[in-house]
């Protein structure tokens, strides 16, 4: 936007010109706007020369001249880019108009907005609009947007040396990303043209303007019998999902622990990488992620309604953190203990044979609901450490799924269907609202249904794991 003395100036030259038939003097200027001197509109001018508002010719008394409107072309504006550390790319497309001149000849083009610091020797900011020719091949010396790895997307200065590729930033406050495998890389398109954050204004007066097209409600992947999926980033998703309308959230975030190292499971050595949306984006990053996901889904529980989160020590302190930060009252921390754990095959620390879960209430003096006597005197023979008839403690013994439970495949962090039997039954009652942000193979559905009387929404990005879950949905219902 426009700060409003410029706007004033811009006003002010507007209507000299059309009153007069040509442009007003800096004098003139200065005098109509009570400004204070010739150097501050001199300023103004240049600015407004710079974000294309007007034009001028030097050493010319009454040379300023404000450009003709020229016709708009609408191009899709795909997201975000990162000029930075490469962020996971995801796509939230929209319809953005820009002047026609841009992008003549320039084929197959489409819109990115910046965010980070990377390349601003370059000329590119954050909040600018960067417009992509469409290529996969890129020439020594032109700005790409990369795709690293399959799913981390980054915008940088692109070198092939000596049988690598170096994605160099223009900023000295990063280091070069070198990639060495041909394979970890994918070339997007190419930079042809800077649309700057200061060049948007209101349609009426700036010829740069860039008109959104708000994103279309996205519609259920599958929907059936109280069971709804949905594909797509959680944070879209639960922007359209009614403030306050469910009962109680489980949510099992990505653990950030896909390093490329190896476990042992049923004898066999296995990679532990589930997949690019499990690799960690640094502490900060990451932190932020959970923040966002865990204050979209504050908005949509109802005051008395309660929110599980599972995790490992990768991510789960950072979750509390952002738990409490957002104002979630902890109830309690669950110990999932696993009979049958993967060994420590470093030999350098103790065998993590547990994951934690976090029962926490949106609202400290709301009262939430538990199920306190079937937790308590209810049949649960699964679990070698719970006793009949006393109280159910904190820490749960409950076996990994079971191949039954994996008959069309499996989610690499899928959760036991007796585990989540069990959180559902001790936190909601019958007519809920379950809602799991990262619904990977739907066990927490599943789980639902197998109760009954509970209705699910499910969401992940992943359309296999939604086949998945519909499979799975499937066989429930034949059984």
């Amino acid at each position: 936007m426009l700060t409003p003395t410029k706007q004033k100036v811009l006003k002010f030259i507007n209507t000299y010109t059309d009153k007069k038939g040509y442009s007003p003097t800096l004098e003139e200027i200065r005098n109509g706007l009570r400004l204070n001197s010739i150097s501050t509109i001199h300023q103004h001018i240049k600015e407004l020369e710079n974000s294309g508002h007007l034009n001028k010719k030097s050493k010319l008394h009454r040379s300023i001249e404000i450009p003709k409107h020229e016709g708009m072309i609408k191009i899709s504006l795909l997201g975000t880019i990162s000029a930075g550390e490469p962020i996971e790319a995801v796509q939230e497309r929209e319809i953005i108009a820009v002047p026609k001149s841009k992008v003549d000849g320039a084929g197959e083009v489409y819109a990115l907005r910046v965010q980070g610091d990377s390349m601003i020797d370059e000329g590119v900011n954050d909040g600018d609009t960067i417009l992509i020719r469409k290529q996969n091949t890129a020439e020594n010396g032109q700005k790409v947007v990369a795709l690293l790895n399959g799913y981390e997307a980054t915008l940088k200065t692109f070198y092939k040396e000596n049988g690598r590729i170096r994605l160099q930033p223009a900023n000295k406050n990063y280091q070069p990303i070198i990639i060495k495998n041909k394979q970890d890389i994918s070339i997007q398109g190419i930079l042809f043209d800077i649309i700057k954050s200061g060049e948007v204004n209101e349609p009426s007066t700036s010829i740069n303007s860039l008109t959104k097209k708000k994103s279309e409600k996205t519609d259920p992947y599958f929907e059936a019998l109280g069971f709804t999926l949905y594909q797509g980033d959680c944070l879209d998703i639960l922007k359209q999902i009614p403030e306050e309308s469910v009962d109680m959230i489980f949510a099992d975030p990505p653990y950030n622990l896909s390093n490329g190292g190896f476990s042992v499971h049923a004898g066999r050595m296995v990679s532990v990488n589930k997949g690019g949306w499990d690799k960690s984006k640094g502490f900060k990053d990451d932190y932020e992620f959970h923040h966002k996901w865990l204050e979209a889904c504050r908005r949509v529980l109802k005051p008395e309604g309660t929110l599980w989160l599972s995790g490992t020590y990768h991510s789960i302190y950072q979750c509390g953190h952002a738990l409490q930060a957002l104002d979630f009252h902890i109830l309690n921390d669950i110990s999932w203990f696993k009979p049958n754990a993967s060994p420590n095959l470093s030999c350098r620390f103790f065998t993590a044979s547990h994951e934690t879960l976090i029962w926490a209430r949106k609202e400290k003096k709301s009262k939430h609901f538990f199920n306190y006597n079937l937790m308590k005197n209810g049949d649960w023979i699964e679990d070698s450490i719970k006793k009949p008839g006393l109280q159910m403690r904190s820490v749960w013994s409950i076996h990994p799924p079971q191949k039954w439970e994996k008959t069309f495949g499996k989610h690499p962090t899928q959760k036991p269907i007796a585990l989540l039997k069990r959180v559902l039954l001790s936190s909601t009652k019958p007519d809920a609202i379950i809602l799991d942000p990262f619904t990977g193979s739907s066990t927490t559905g599943i789980a639902a249904k197998i109760i009954g009387k509970r209705k699910f929404i499910g969401i992940d990005m992943d359309k296999s794991y939604l086949d998945l879950s519909i499979k799975r949905l499937g066989e429930l219902k034949q059984s």
